[in-house]
């Protein structure tokens, strides 16, 4: 059968490719485009690109889902008014994992990136003719050991990778998010408001991108002057 890699161009996604090279696995690695990574994300993911043309592996296939006319996660949730969230994860199940699904042939293996450290995350699961496999567990590699791998290979460390706008992030990422990137902050502010405006307008409880029920606006504010220089945290533009 054949071997897929579930590419997030994170740390664990780019030591498990490193690693399946060195185990001599014959393997395509795919990662979704839906648009509303993280910029440094995308960077990486060129970078490491390049690398592997360079240095004759395969490069990794790109595919760009499309989701009722859209081919971008936030253009498509602004759209709906809809915020992603922690369960159901729609956005996940929608943008990533059916996409992934209908490009693959079957039957085949599918590698996810967790490492020993997540190992109560990886369960046995045999789903339309794709079997996951994780193989930084079965070499018994952490989170530490997939930095050191790809420190072997002379690879610069990845950031943790995500999206912009997902639920999961600690209020330390979003606050990281204001400083680096005003411009996709002030849209994370934008969905989170308009989402409010129409649960509002159907009488529903309003909620928060965060999970603390705070919005990003009260995450930031309340730690901006102890973290940030005025010269290095400029006033938002997004006028919310």
């Amino acid at each position: 059968m054949k071997n897929y890699l579930s590419f997030g161009g994170g740390v664990n996604s780019v030591a498990l490719h490193l690693l399946m090279i060195r185990e001599g696995f014959d393997f395509e690695s795919i990662f979704i485009n839906h648009g509303t990574d993280w910029p440094e994300t995308y960077e990486y993911f060129e970078y490491f690109q390049n690398w592997l043309k360079s240095n004759g592996h395969k490069p990794i296939t790109e595919l760009i889902p499309n989701e009722s006319g859209f081919n971008n996660l936030y253009d498509f949730a602004y759209s709906k008014a809809m915020l992603p969230c922690i369960y159901p994860r729609w956005c996940t199940s929608n943008w990533k994992i059916k996409h992934i699904n209908k490009y693959v042939v079957k039957p085949c293996f599918m590698h996810i990136g967790f490492s020993s450290d997540e190992s109560k995350r990886a369960k046995i699961n045999i789903n339309k003719g794709i079997e996951n496999r994780w193989l930084l567990i079965e070499h018994d590699i952490d989170r530490d050991g997939c930095k050191k791998l790809i420190e072997s290979y002379g690879l610069k460390i990845p950031m943790k990778s995500g999206c912009y706008i997902c639920p999961f992030q600690k209020k330390s990422q979003f606050i990281e998010l204001r400083k680096k990137h005003p411009d996709l902050f002030c849209k994370a502010q934008q969905l989170e408001q308009k989402n409010i405006e129409y649960r509002l307008s159907k009488g529903i409880k309003p909620r928060s991108l965060h999970p603390s029920k705070k919005l990003l606006s009260e995450l930031i504010e309340e730690n901006q002057m102890q973290i940030f220089e005025i010269d290095e945290y400029p006033p938002c533009q997004c006028m919310l």
